[in-house]
């Protein structure tokens, strides 16, 4: 595919039949602009613009996965999807208009409503997720123009994705990395794609073939999230995650988590959240039904306006500010930084609970604060106060040890960590000084390895794979001579097919980049069992947003895997 960007996208610029405002952000794929759309007898309308960029024009698979999006997304027409306009093409490059949605994520929602002491209701987080549900639902059932089922799977089902508009309209957005039967690029095998607290345990392995049920476990797990008013993985160490998603480990109730869960609707979500896809509820649809009908016991929950109101009661000021700064933007007089600060969500952040403080060491605040969000914070519990506004007394931050995961080939090997015994691999080690460590695997019948390991700074997480060789063989070389043998017929050694020189690659970083090697993208990391040549190869990472452009060495040896976790 051959692309020649030319266009000069800026403010006032024409692009079809859209006059650009501003750019609200740049993300890893594409841009961003508010634009407004012009027709005849003053017809128009203000939408989003999402461009793919520059420096990615010329990568067809980019530009494919890009246009996939568009291609699945304008087949849905639900009121609980963001709707889509038009897919264009102005010189060179590709863009989506689809509807400007005023309102705000769930994960912000979730903490302002904390915040200002007014924390979400059973009934009211029921019903936001039962208006996701009816359009997920809308999505796996979806037929194309040809009769045949579309197989939408959204995959990235997150409160960051779930939208709640100023009037309470609930909008599904996002499906930039959605699986569907007739999407022209699949994702590469074995590469995860979407949110690692959000996945179902089959994701998390790296199965091809997902279906509904895959957002079922999500959407379960936001639903959870709403309300138990905490994340059910309160961590940001990805490979605990994923560790907990495929082990056999039962997941807790929200009843367990929130007493004043009632015991019937826990039931419901803990049936979304069953890791073996078999056990859950076969679709959204079900799930739905199930929600609606607990909310029948309880007079019907919250409506559309409800929503509404709580919107407005929780936004007021930011609604006005947002109203005139579209007015302001529409006529030519606010700036593009001025547009992209007020537009932009008030949080990146997800549900609250999360903030694991190996990754942040903050101080804590105590006594006003915890009165204003009335949360009584016990011992051992992780302070929701992520960012206090009142200080009323300080605390020393604490030292946070480094976390060192050490796997073995095979794995079973008794591990020493500077000589100490620290258990057997798999396992998670805890080391808080800075400097390099001495990490030994020993394994009967196995060759006793060792490594040297630096540690760069306290919380870091690192991680390292030990292959163990077998010993050589002690068979005697000769018979004993009261063995009886009167003739020894020599054979020629069975002939064996040569294995092919390939190994595998596991490539965790941090901020995510997008690899390739030799001009092919592999995919965006993570990358997990990513087969390759035997041998030594230069990877390219990169993200332009974090402006990362650099080549690394990895070594691949035949029938190995080879891990790495780099912090960028």
């Amino acid at each position: 595919m051959e692309t020649s960007v030319g266009a000069v996208w800026a403010p006032g610029a024409m692009i079809g039949n859209y006059s650009l405002l501003a750019k609200l952000a740049t993300g890893g794929m594409a841009e961003i602009w508010l634009a407004r759309q012009s027709g005849i007898k003053g017809f128009e309308r203000i939408v989003v613009i999402k461009r793919i960029i520059e420096s990615l024009s010329a990568d067809e698979s980019f530009v494919e996965m890009f246009l996939d999006e568009a291609r699945i997304i304008v087949q849905l027409t639900h009121p609980n999807i963001v709707q889509v306009f038009d897919l264009g093409e102005h010189a060179g490059a590709y863009y989506i208009a689809m509807e400007y949605l005023a309102g705000e994520h769930l994960a912000t929602i979730v903490r302002t409503a904390l915040k200002a002491g007014k924390p979400l209701s059973l009934e009211m987080a029921v019903k936001l997720i039962v208006s996701a549900l009816d359009g997920l639902a809308h999505a796996h059932t979806r037929t194309g123009v040809d009769g045949r089922p579309l197989h939408v799977v959204h995959r990235d089902v997150s409160p960051q994705n779930i939208i709640l508009t100023w009037d309470g309209q609930v909008k599904l957005v996002d499906f930039g990395i959605a699986r569907a039967a007739n999407r022209a690029t699949q994702t590469q095998g074995n590469q995860l794609k979407g949110k690692y607290a959000y996945m179902a345990p089959e994701q998390a392995r790296g199965d091809l073939e997902l279906d509904a049920r895959a957002d079922v476990f999500a959407t379960g797990v936001v639903l959870w999230e709403l309300l138990t008013h905490r994340r059910l993985y309160a961590t940001d160490d990805t490979v605990a995650i994923l560790r907990s998603l495929i082990d056999d480990t039962p997941i807790a109730t929200a009843h367990e988590a929130n007493h004043k869960v009632p015991k019937a609707l826990s039931a419901i979500v803990a049936k979304a959240l069953e890791k073996d896809p078999d056990e859950r509820w076969p679709d959204a649809a079900s799930f739905k039904a199930a929600l609606e009908e607990w909310l029948s016991t309880r007079g019907g929950g919250p409506t559309t306006a409800d929503l509404g109101a709580m919107m407005q009661g929780l936004f007021a000021n930011r609604i006005a500010e947002r109203k005139a700064l579209i007015e302001n933007a529409a006529r030519g007089v606010a700036t593009t930084s001025q547009v992209s600060e007020t537009l932009k969500p008030t949080t990146n952040r997800t549900m609250p609970g999360q903030t694991d403080l190996s990754r942040r060491t903050r101080w804590l605040a105590i006594g006003a604060v915890v009165a204003l969000l009335g949360l009584a914070i016990a011992s051992g519990v992780r302070s929701l106060l992520e960012e206090p506004e009142t200080v009323v007394h300080q605390v020393e931050p604490t030292r946070i040890p480094a976390s060192i995961v050490v796997e073995t080939d095979p794995p079973g090997a008794e591990i020493t960590l500077d000589g100490r015994p620290a258990g057997v691999a798999p396992v998670t080690l805890s080391e808080s000084k800075p400097g390099e460590h001495l990490i030994a695997a020993s394994l009967p019948g196995r060759s006793r390895v060792t490594k040297t390991i630096a540690v760069k700074a306290e919380g870091e997480s690192l991680m390292m794979m030990l292959s163990l060789p077998a010993l050589p063989s002690q068979e005697p070389a000769t018979a004993p001579a009261d063995a009886g043998v009167t003739e020894v017929v020599q054979r020629d050694p069975p002939i064996r097919k040569a294995e092919p020189a390939v190994g595998k690659l596991s490539l965790q970083t941090e901020p995510w980049t997008h690899v390739s090697l030799g001009g092919k993208a592999l995919g965006d990391t993570p990358l997990l069992q990513i087969p390759l040549p035997a041998g030594r190869h230069q990877l390219k990472l990169s993200n332009d947003q974090e402006k990362i452009n650099l080549t690394i060495e990895v070594d691949i040896k035949p029938g190995q895997l080879t891990k790495k976790v780099l912090k960028l």
